[in-house]
């Protein structure tokens, strides 16, 4: 078999913005996962969706002859609710699990209070009271109200530790936070490290957020407005996570105590993609809720509060020290502007009353904030009376979107016969940003596999999206985060638990595709039809970077030929069996391997492999 690259005739430049991630607070990635915060309900806050059941108590456990009750006073910002506390309370953690300690590991508490007593604050590490073991304690003061701090230093490792809050006498505590100090890039409020870690090491372009139908929410009460996540987080709104309800449990789990503190906020969100060097693109409700649901609508003619949400979330990104909402960005720490250019109106939105309220939006975004990129939804799906409206309403307005948002979750078998989907897209239309994609293997949410198998299937997908990316300008996985044995999804990019990570296959098939992106596409062509390739050059003609993805079940000889002479070449090979899958017994059992290679010899290419070559002068 022969592979022909004529790299001199470049075809059009590879969108830098091709590779990236999607974050969703799902499967407790935000609170519980990525956000570094390790006390659920810390400013009790839950709340019942019925507005009759009391969870505002949900996560703290007294102990034996504790008084504790949780009472409603006069609202600080968007808190309203104290526990009142008199003896020995613990707060569970997210899932009831706690948290991981390691020996010598220092942790930042801080709670708001209000009386005269002695507060024992202790880091336990059992679940049962009568065996429980103290890794760290220190001592407060209350007197009076007001904010509280105390440091704890761990002194054995534990996979499930405790907080206890110990009193001697009675006091009001409206609000409680726990971090680990040695969060990503050290920052105050931030993200937990070895989580944030592992996406900074995909090297993604862009970071779409915060979602997803966590946008939409399921009534005009819990739709997501960006500016009740900014601000002090002790006054931020704690909303309902619309993955919280009985149809999204899992694994026999429940989900009743899943909440968005909103502590993981839209500043937290700017500052993370400047820490890994991805742009932003945040995602906007447009007045409609979750449609798979209630779909309920802002009425046309009442829209103009979520239009300004949108203006003024990009003078908060952009705006001057010295606006209004950029004052804001400054006060909390950023007085430089975050460099917006991108935001998706509404989620997985479609029909026409979604398109009538998105050319509102349209209409004034770009009077109002001119240069600002809006991205459309193109619905939930491939095909189907949803996309084609959507198809028809971009050939009726070429100009009124700068890229449509295509989901698709389908078939490993859908996303192989796909590869040329947009070979023959109109390039008069927008742009297109695959916004949420994933292989399923199966139909029922629990049986499907993160496997290599599907895996493959979506590196075969992205050698066309790549041979497109003149048009096809972004592409994210979804979701990206799942907490195992907490999850409402999956498939999923990376799975943790208290004190470990791990990427799926699917995650390292992201990775050396956004590791290995050239800057000018070249034609490449093989005569056998099993090996689906793409080809690019940097900028300077130095390396030819080509990626042969094998889905069959064969390996195949074959020869590389190139216009020009290299002197040097490797190769990086992600292989494996179609079932297999990686763990946190075996994290890499899926796991890329760089070897060498001759540059004008013949070439391997294993049955059910992903390679890429690096041809250097």
């Amino acid at each position: 078999m022969r592979i022909r690259i004529n790299e001199k005739q470049r075809l059009f430049a590879v969108s830098p913005m091709l590779y990236g991630v999607f974050f969703e607070d799902i499967n407790y990635g935000g609170d519980g996962g990525l956000y570094g915060e390790l006390l659920a309900n810390r400013a009790f806050e839950y709340y019942g969706s019925d507005g009759l059941t009391d969870k505002h108590g949900m996560c703290w456990e007294p102990s034996c002859q504790t008084e504790f009750r949780t009472v409603c006073g006069e609202p600080d910002g968007a808190q309203r609710y104290s526990a009142v506390l008199r003896g020995t309370v613990r707060n569970t953690g997210f899932c009831g699990e706690g948290f991981a300690v390691r020996a010598g590991e220092t942790f930042d508490f801080r709670m708001t209070a209000d009386g005269s007593a002695d507060a024992a604050v202790r880091i336990v590490g059992a679940s049962d009271a009568s065996l429980r073991a103290v890794l760290a304690e220190g001592h407060i003061a209350v007197n009076g109200r007001g904010e509280y701090t105390l440091s704890l230093t761990a002194s054995v490792e534990c996979k499930n530790a405790y907080l206890e809050i110990c009193t001697d006498k009675e006091v009001t505590i409206s609000f409680t936070s726990l971090f680990p100090r040695d969060t990503y890039m050290g920052r105050k409020n931030g993200m937990r490290k070895d989580i944030a870690e592992m996406i900074a090491a995909l090297k993604p372009a862009f970071m779409r957020f915060p979602g997803g139908c966590v946008v939409e929410g399921r009534s005009f009460e819990d739709m997501y407005r960006w500016k009740d996540t900014i601000g002090p987080v002790e006054r931020r709104r704690t909303n309902r996570n619309r993955w919280q309800m009985d149809e999204y449990y899992q694994a026999g789990g429940s989900a009743a105590d899943y909440f968005q503190s909103y502590g993981l906020g839209f500043y937290e969100y700017f500052l993370f993609c400047e820490d890994i060097g991805a742009k932003p693109v945040p995602v906007i409700n447009c007045g409609m809720t979750c449609q798979w649901h209630e779909g309920l609508t802002v009425e046309l003619d009442e829209l103009g509060r979520w239009v300004d949400d949108a203006a003024d979330l990009v003078e908060f990104a952009n705006g001057p020290a010295t606006s209004e909402w950029g004052a804001k960005r400054a006060e909390m720490g950023h007085p430089e502007p975050f460099g917006l250019e991108y935001i998706g109106i509404g989620n997985e939105q479609w029909g026409r009353e979604y398109f009538e309220r998105y050319e509102v939006f349209e209409r004034e975004l770009k009077r109002r904030c001119p240069g600002i990129k809006l991205i459309v939804s193109a619905g939930w799906t491939d095909s189907g009376e949803e996309f084609e409206l959507a198809m028809d309403w971009m050939k009726n307005n070429r100009e009124g979107a700068y890229a449509a948002d295509e989901h698709f979750y389908k078939s490993p078998e859908w996303f192989t016969d796909n590869i040329s989907r947009y070979d023959s897209y109109d390039r008069s239309l927008p742009k297109v940003f695959i916004g949420e994609y994933a292989a399923h293997t199966d139909t029922d949410i629990p049986k499907r596999r993160c496997n290599w198998y599907a895996a493959l299937s979506e590196a075969a997908f992205l050698t066309g999206a790549e041979n497109n990316s003149d048009h096809v300008v972004m592409t994210c996985y979804a979701p990206l985060l799942a907490r195992e044995g907490h999850w409402q999804w999956k498939p999923d990019l990376i799975w943790f638990d208290n004190d470990g990570v791990y990427g799926t296959p699917s995650y390292y098939v992201q990775q050396i595709f956004a590791w290995n992106r050239g800057d000018h596409a070249a034609a490449a062509k093989s005569d056998d039809p099993r090996i689906k390739l793409a080809a690019s050059v940097t900028e300077d003609g130095s390396e030819l970077i080509l990626k042969a993805v094998n889905i069959s079940s064969e390996d195949i000889e074959t020869e590389i030929e190139a216009d020009e002479v290299y002197a040097s070449c490797e190769v990086t090979e992600l292989r494996a069996e179609p079932e297999d899958e990686n763990s946190m017994a075996e994290p890499h059992k899926v796991f890329p391997s760089v070897l060498p290679c001759v540059p004008g010899g013949r070439h391997r290419i294993a049955a059910y492999s992903v390679n890429i070559f690096r041809f250097k002068k």
